[in-house]
């Protein structure tokens, strides 16, 4: 599979940053400096301010070093998914206080987010699944906090297509090791106990129209 994204920069901390989090997520993406010739496939490049105007694509968005990676690569695969459609579209949810969120495509991780209440978080869900195309998609939710996890099920059932399957799966060990390595890091933990959740077998709920 070619890349479609070109990381298009000279600057060390630029590349590092960027480059960290396509690994981090499994994504393919090609390394270029400015003024190279884009290859016909580069369909978005990311560069930073002082860079962009020798950068030749028909979609460019700017990094700000000074923030995190993760925001700029959110808005390069949503822009993409809007044309490419997956075989399958999984989203994890750590349910609680504070909301874990992941997504995969295909296997790969497309997104990771962390919300602060059930009605952003099915929001989020349900604007996901309207802009991105797949032949499958399942929802994943953790049953460590079940009054959570009942309310997200309420208001992912109203909204979705019955066709969309929603399970709930074991959280117990999610977050095994993720303390040890991240400490009082709550978004990193939450997030990464979404990723966890989106590789499990769940329980499939039985969903119902609602009238």
């Amino acid at each position: 599979m070619s890349a479609n994204i070109a990381l298009v920069t000279i600057s060390g901390k630029a590349y590092f940053r960027l480059v960290s989090e396509f690994r981090r997520r499994r994504l393919l993406f090609l390394s270029l400096a400015p003024k190279e010739v884009m290859p016909l496939n580069v369909r978005i490049a990311i560069t930073t301010e002082s860079e962009k105007n020798d950068v030749h694509c028909s979609k460019i968005l700017v990094y700000d070093e000074s923030t995190d990676p993760s925001r700029v690569v959110d808005e390069a695969v949503q822009i993409l998914s809007r044309k490419i459609k997956y075989r399958e579209i999984i989203i994890g949810v750590d349910p609680g206080k504070m909301f874990g969120l992941a997504v995969f495509g295909d296997g790969s991780i497309l997104k990771t987010a962390e919300l602060t209440s059930v009605e952003k978080t099915a929001k989020e869900i349900i604007k996901i699944l309207e802009v991105t195309k797949a032949a499958k998609k399942i929802i994943k939710v953790g049953n460590g906090a079940k009054l959570y996890q009942l309310r997200l099920f309420e208001l992912l059932n109203k909204e979705l297509l019955l066709k969309i399957e929603i399970e709930s799966v074991e959280e117990k060990g999610t977050t095994k090791n993720i303390e040890k390595h991240f400490g009082r890091k709550r978004d990193m933990i939450n997030a990464l106990s979404a990723v966890k959740i989106s590789m499990r077998n769940g329980h499939r709920i039985l969903r119902e129209k609602v009238k």
